[in-house]
């Protein structure tokens, strides 16, 4: 310790060194203070990028694709169903879909798929899981696949399957959307026998009406079921 004369240096030297004595623990008051601040940005950038990595993590699928964030919205659309009723965007909303693009007069692709994903439902053990899930059948035949002609053939697969078709305009918005391919060919005016080629993969649209998923042919329904149980309780 360092003795002043105080009546010479009292007043000028003490308030020296009290100063200085404030200055140096403000100073690492802020320091710590610093540390602290960095180290609470630090953690919740971490946080927020393990919750980031995390939501946006692909599901792997043995069946399928998953698309994730990458999931695009559809645009509005308008179909009839096998009932009679409107169906749009909105019917879609709030479930899973699996959507599979046909013609009830196709030989082979259309009723083995059906029944594979008639199959794949039954497989799903999770009630809830499969409650979570909606199948549409889509004609892209609408000149003979009326709504009364899908009546009679899609819930023979399901008593829960849904057809739909509307007029080729209307469906066409749909499709492209989707990237499945459909096409009409060797019709003759007035023939009702013609070819239609289409897509057999099923398209899988989310709960918020997106486009997020595709399962192409040929289907393993086993797989698939393990895929949607996956997919569902996922999200």
């Amino acid at each position: 310790m360092v003795e002043f004369d105080l009546t010479t240096y009292k007043g000028k030297v003490r308030i020296r060194i009290q100063s200085q004595r404030f200055i140096l623990s403000s100073a690492a008051v802020m320091k710590k203070s610093s540390i602290v601040i960095v180290a609470l940005i630090a953690l919740a950038s971490g946080l927020f990028l393990s919750w980031h990595l995390a939501s946006n993590k692909l599901i792997k699928l043995e069946a399928g694709s998953w698309y994730g964030n990458q999931s695009r919205a559809l645009p509005e659309f308008e179909l009839v169903d096998h009932r009679g009723n409107k169906l749009t965007n909105e019917n879609l909303r709030g479930k899973w879909s699996l959507m599979f693009f046909g013609y009830t007069h196709c030989p082979d692709i259309c009723p083995t798929t059906l029944q594979d994903m008639s199959s794949m439902v039954k497989a799903i053990d999770d009630p809830d899981v499969s409650d979570a899930i909606n199948i549409y059948f889509v004609s892209v035949d609408p000149e003979r696949d009326t709504p009364e002609v899908l009546a009679s053939y899609v819930p023979y697969f399901n008593a829960n399957f849904i057809g739909a078709t509307a007029a080729m305009e209307k469906l066409k918005v749909l499709t492209t959307s989707l990237g499945i391919s459909h096409d009409i060919s060797n019709k003759t005016e007035g023939g009702q026998g013609y070819d239609v080629s289409h897509s057999a993969a099923i398209v899988l649209i989310n709960p918020q009406v997106e486009f997020s998923g595709l399962f192409g042919a040929s289907h393993d329904t086993l797989a698939m079921a393990r895929d949607m149980t996956r997919i569902v309780e996922y999200n």
